[in-house]
């Protein structure tokens, strides 16, 4: 993937990392419960739309410090979304070779690593439009919706969204920009991260660290 490419799905990203917080600001709807049942039409849609929607007037929203803004995504993460389970995919293989305590460090970076590296974005909104185009209930019963992101004076970016329910929640579980799943992006980061400390998972982590605290938020 070239700079150009990799810089624009981060930028993107920042819709996509925003649309989680929205999550929390909407909970009636994101926390909807239902025992298993194939998605119905226009469900999925209602949800991105709504969610688009807040994330992009959150962003707007000048009055909203930085402080509560960190908050409340930070709460979402650990109320919402198994962030365990993400943070195991995100290092992979690695994952298994890591001892107790190593483990138990890297979960606690990568949720303040998450935590920052949206919230360091979240000065640099500049107008995105959040476009909802249309849906798909597909064999399982999920739902992808298919939206854009308007740039000013830019192209617009193609963004799918794969929702299922998850422990009788409908819950988005997993977002393709122009074709490039957010998660396996975030996997091949800490992968070459790991390789780049010779596979010293320690190495890796104080790498990890110094991201962390060396992330300036803006807004």
């Amino acid at each position: 993937m070239n700079v150009h490419r990799r810089e624009l799905i981060r930028r993107i990203g920042l819709i996509v990392g925003t649309l989680l917080l929205a999550a929390f600001l909407f909970p009636a709807i994101a926390d909807a419960k239902s025992k298993g049942r194939p998605l119905e039409p226009g469900e999925a849609t209602a949800l991105i739309k709504t969610l688009g929607d807040a994330a992009v007037a959150m962003l707007s929203d000048k009055k909203l410090g930085q402080v509560e803004k960190i908050r409340r995504f930070r709460h979402l993460l650990n109320e919402s979304f198994a962030l365990k389970g993400i943070a195991r995919f995100a290092l992979g293989r690695y994952w298994r070779r890591a001892d107790s305590l190593q483990r138990r460090r890297y979960l606690k970076l990568f949720e303040d690593y998450i935590v920052n590296s949206y919230a360091a974005r979240f000065g640099n909104y500049a107008g995105e439009q959040f476009i909802v185009s249309s849906e798909r209930i597909d064999e399982r019963g999920g739902a992808v919706v298919t939206t854009r992101i308007q740039r000013p004076g830019g192209d617009p970016v193609k963004v799918l969204w794969h929702l299922r329910e998850r422990q009788g929640a409908v819950r988005i579980v997993d977002v393709m920009v122009e074709g490039i799943s957010m998660s396996l992006t975030q996997r091949s980061d800490f992968a070459a991260s790991v390789r780049t400390a010779g596979g010293n998972l320690d190495a890796f982590l104080d790498t990890l660290e110094a991201k962390v605290r060396n992330i300036k938020p803006s807004g």
